[in-house]
């Protein structure tokens, strides 16, 4: 009996490692008679196997040009595209997986009920989890300036200057979608405990990527993921990020990133997010960056981040055909204390539609906002706010919102977990939109 107990605990041990749901026998998996402590220890270990899927296997299968199937992870290819099929269980991301062009990943169901408030049964989920994650605040992501919004000088230096492609790949965990990809049914669980200062003006670290820059302006062009060309048609859908995790602390620094690229003739395009759920961010939600086109965000769900939830970050290129619908916000910036956040955000853009969305928002932040223009209208004074910054132009630009509701947020903290309570929303009486810097003309924007 004594080698009974010591091996359950060992795999006790190991299971309570993974940080999250406990791994129990299933309910048609009996064990009696005279043999019942072996065959349990051997049910256990069977299940930790199943749900522990650590093996870099896993990447190769995606990064590769065969479509073989290995095991439980099955590989169908129809015409061009590869399409593999993950089971429940937990695999490990230790980088920033590459998937090719004409590639669908797709888990074993779709994590995210009617209500996405609420947790799913992770054991009839596919879970990729962050081996490791960032957690010094002074670490080089970027190359930023360290005060971006001055030129550089010596006092303003870059943060760094010493980054590799090799480090961004590292830092990044999680999937760079090519042309032609799909990711879909699937979980994920970052292990960043906080936002650097280098990526403080943003520059990536979503759970998703397309290729492009490392730097925000592209001003390092040997510094980019992937290729670094603009990506066409890409679908992420059904995807459920950071609650995996019993830690509060631990997050990924942003759901979809879409990065500028340098080739300002083309862009990226055809992005389509439908169902994706994110309980914790460090930094944005989703975040349209550079020249983009024909881009929709739909049937989504964003709490508890540490910046703006929906953005479009234009600038100055000629992006547009950009929706972001029927999809809801939730505490923007609470992540960084409401130092900076809005449900929707543009810095830049030509045209970009905004309906049916519903933001609950604290109150805003007249005190020590980051940007204290207009007492602070940038933590959460309206709904919507149209920035100036980072070279936008609205010189011949049209933003449309439509359906929204705006209202106050209910929220308690338990144990570093946000709680919220969005049932008999009261309207917050603030504005819908805010424009109170661009004032050259142009810019037309067009409320309900």
């Amino acid at each position: 009996m004594s080698l009974f107990l010591t091996l359950i605990a060992g795999l006790a041990a190991c299971v309570a490692s993974k940080d999250s749901e406990s791994v129990a026998l299933p309910v048609d998996d009996e064990c009696t008679g005279s043999d019942e402590s072996r065959c349990t220890v051997a049910l256990l270990q069977n299940r930790l196997q199943t749900r522990l899927l650590v093996s870099a296997g896993w990447v190769e299968l995606i990064e590769g040009a065969e479509c073989p199937s290995t095991g439980a992870i099955t590989c169908e290819r129809v015409g061009a595209w590869r399409h593999f099929k993950f089971p429940a269980g937990e695999f490990t991301v230790s980088r920033q997986v590459s998937v090719p062009e004409h590639t669908i990943i797709e888990g074993n169901a779709n994590p995210n009920g009617q209500d996405k408030t609420k947790t799913p049964d992770y054991d009839s989920q596919t879970v990729f989890v962050a081996s490791e994650g960032l957690s010094d605040s002074h670490a080089c992501y970027c190359q930023n300036l360290e005060r971006s919004w001055e030129p550089l000088s010596p006092s303003n230096p870059y943060h760094c200057q010493d980054l590799t492609n090799e480090q961004v790949t590292s830092l990044r965990k999680g999937f760079l979608m090519y042309s032609n990809t799909v990711v879909k049914n699937i979980a994920f669980q970052g292990k960043d405990t906080l936002r650097p200062f280098d990526n403080g003006a943003l520059c990536g670290g979503g759970v998703f990527e397309t290729p492009g820059c490392v730097h925000n302006q592209c001003l390092f062009p040997h510094l980019m993921t992937g290729d670094g060309k603009p990506a066409t048609n890409v679908a992420i859908e059904n995807v459920r990020l950071n609650d995996y995790s019993n830690n509060p602390e631990l997050a990924s620094q942003l759901a979809v990133w879409v990065a500028q690229t340098s080739d300002t003739e083309t862009p990226t395009s055809e992005v389509h997010v439908k169902n994706l759920v994110a309980m914790f961010l460090h930094a944005d939600g989703i975040n349209f960056h550079g020249f983009v086109r024909n881009a929709i965000v739909d049937d989504s769900y964003i709490q508890n981040t540490g910046d703006d939830i929906y953005a479009v970050w234009g600038s100055n290129f000629d992006s547009k055909g950009i929706v972001f619908q029927n999809s809801v916000a939730v505490d923007a910036g609470r992540a960084r204390q409401n130092h900076y956040g809005s449900c929707v955000a543009v810095y830049g853009a030509t045209e970009a539609t905004f309906r049916n969305l519903t933001c609950f928002a604290p109150e805003q932040n007249t005190v020590d906002c980051y940007d204290a223009k207009d007492d602070g209208d940038t933590c959460n004074g309206c709904l919507g706010i149209i920035k100036e910054s980072f070279d936008a132009d609205y010189s011949n630009s049209v933003f449309t919102f439509t359906g929204n509701k705006f209202y106050s947020l209910k929220r308690t903290e338990t144990n570093g977990r946000q709680i919220y309570d969005l049932t008999n929303p009261q309207n917050i009486g603030r504005p819908e939109v805010c424009n109170n810097e661009w004032t050259r003309g142009g810019l037309r924007i067009i409320e309900d």
